[in-house]
């Protein structure tokens, strides 16, 4: 791989130093958000339901599970969407940290 045409080698390093931050920064906000979600999946029905079981009627079961089906779907859409953007991001530091690379490896050749 060459360097893209009028880019520096300083340039590149930079981008694929800024890049590197921002995989690094996605990762991070993707395992704090996880837990979030978790969180909102596995607690608020069972909750419910162990906090009222003496009271619940047989219909509000499905309806509980209904809910839970939904929150859980609706948590895995969302986790998706995050996962997808986390790995983008470190597909984009590993592009910009190859391009550097090559291009530092094809300047030192030209020496």
């Amino acid at each position: 791989m060459e360097s893209p045409p009028g880019q520096s080698i300083e340039t590149l390093k930079q981008r694929a130093f800024a890049c590197q931050a921002a995989a690094r920064e996605a990762v991070r906000d993707y395992g704090r958000a996880s837990w979030l979600r978790f969180a909102a999946t596995f607690i608020p029905v069972p909750l419910v339901v162990v906090l009222f079981r003496l009271h619940l009627v047989a219909w509000h079961y499905y309806v509980l599970g209904g809910a839970f089906i939904v929150i859980a779907g609706l948590m895995y859409a969302l986790d998706s969407r995050a996962a997808d953007r986390r790995d983008k991001a470190i597909a984009d530091a590993k592009a910009a940290r190859t391009v550097y690379r090559a291009a530092r490896t094809a300047e030192k050749a030209g020496r």
